[in-house]
């Protein structure tokens, strides 16, 4: 694997591509590799490619909707590969520009060249915030979509491009996003798997602590409940990337967020998100996790509304998604009977140590079965 990069980086560093690529400012060291590392990969992007949802929704997207990408000027943020640039320059965009801040840029030039797209589509290595055009776009086109939406914060990005680099009235594709969270069961086997290997890394520490104590003469166990603290906080407080089935689902999600992209300030979204809402007991059983979700639109703007509005869902009724859904797994499940209702608050907010990465925070209270249930407010991490 070593090998293959740095003959793939001898590659890049001599390939002709790289002259026609416009270069803009890199992203710093640390967020490079808190964050950006990872797409200039062929094999991470090859899992945004073969996620088929994915790709026939923005495909369809843009396809469909050519009358309102005619003859305008479109910026893909975060480019990658540029496969949402050449669906722009063949719906028939005067000009693309396609921004990517990693080496993938390079890639994305091949692809541009090998698909007969050289003029219609400027390549730009670089942080879209570094970007300066002699022109402004009417259409922003982005998958920025992280788990959950928001992790990885990438709609900073498009926010500060909307402002910068749009026309007063131009469109956003996706153009608006929600959340949704939905009460689940059928996640028993997967918390008894984390109590097992919590279990087993405990025992590994007990047995590592007579070791340091008989053979390395050192006495250890004052950090025994640091240890124990992040054990708890790795295996019941950080949230799972699942696929769901439908079948988990207890009863229909409620949409606790909703954004129209054309409005929302940046401001507002660096903000804790705040929630309180209700979800309803459809389908009797053991409720023992929530799960969130996401769905964008594409509907354009009001000055450039879209031809064909499109939905990219990521809910377990859709099928299967690189993104997944995150499960919020319950330490205390609930048996629950049809028409029981759970009053959920939930916050999300960045992380402290890497605000591209979110906590989130559910307390839960309600009769099921006519018990009263209270979940006390639980963090969870989202990575």
């Amino acid at each position: 694997r070593m090998e293959d990069r740095k003959a793939d980086a001898g590659m890049k560093n001599g390939d002709a591509d790289a002259a026609d690529v416009v270069k803009a400012t890199a992203p710093d060291g640390v967020d490079y590799a808190n964050y950006f590392c990872a797409y200039a990969e062929l094999y991470h992007q090859k899992q945004m490619l073969v996620d088929t949802i994915r790709m026939e929704k923005y495909m369809e997207a843009i396809m469909a909707n050519k009358d309102s990408f005619r003859d305008k000027v479109v910026i893909d943020i975060g480019a990658g590969t540029g496969i949402l640039s050449i669906w722009a320059a063949k719906a028939g965009a005067s000009h693309v520009y396609a921004v990517e801040a990693t080496e993938m840029a390079l890639y994305a030039r091949r692809l541009v060249k090998a698909n007969g797209l050289a003029k219609a589509i400027t390549v730009i290595q670089g942080k879209a915030e570094e970007v300066k055009l002699d022109v402004k776009a009417d259409i922003i086109i982005s998958e920025w979509m992280g788990c959950f939406l928001l992790r990885e914060s990438m709609l900073d990005t498009v926010i500060w491009a909307r402002d910068n680099l749009m026309k007063p009235g131009g469109a956003l594709y996706p153009s608006h996003a929600r959340i949704a969270i939905g009460a689940i069961g059928g996640m028993k086997e997967r918390m008894e798997q984390k109590r097992q290997m919590d279990k087993s890394d405990r025992q590994e520490w007990s047995t590592f602590l007579q070791l340091a104590r008989n053979k390395y003469m050192v006495d250890m166990n004052v950090l025994t409940p640091s240890y124990h603290k992040e054990l708890a906080d790795y295996y019941y407080n950080t949230a799972m990337c699942v696929n769901l089935h439908p079948e988990q689902l207890m009863g229909e999600a409620t949409s606790v967020i909703e954004w129209d992209l054309h409005t929302i300030t940046l401001e507002e979204l660096k903000k804790d998100k705040i929630a309180n809402f209700e979800v309803k007991i459809s389908r009797a059983g053991l409720m023992d996790a929530l799960a969130g979700w996401f769905d964008v639109d594409f509907k354009g703007s009001k000055n450039q509304p879209a031809s064909k509005n499109v939905v990219l869902s990521t809910s377990p009724r859709v099928g299967i998604t690189h993104w997944g859904q995150q499960a919020f797994l319950l330490t205390q499940p609930a048996q629950c009977g049809v028409g029981d209702v759970a009053k959920i608050s939930m916050k999300i907010s960045r992380q402290k140590k890497n605000d591209r990465m979110i906590d989130a925070f559910f307390g839960m209270d309600g009769f099921f079965k006519s018990v009263r249930y209270t979940m006390p407010e639980t963090t969870y991490h989202i990575d």
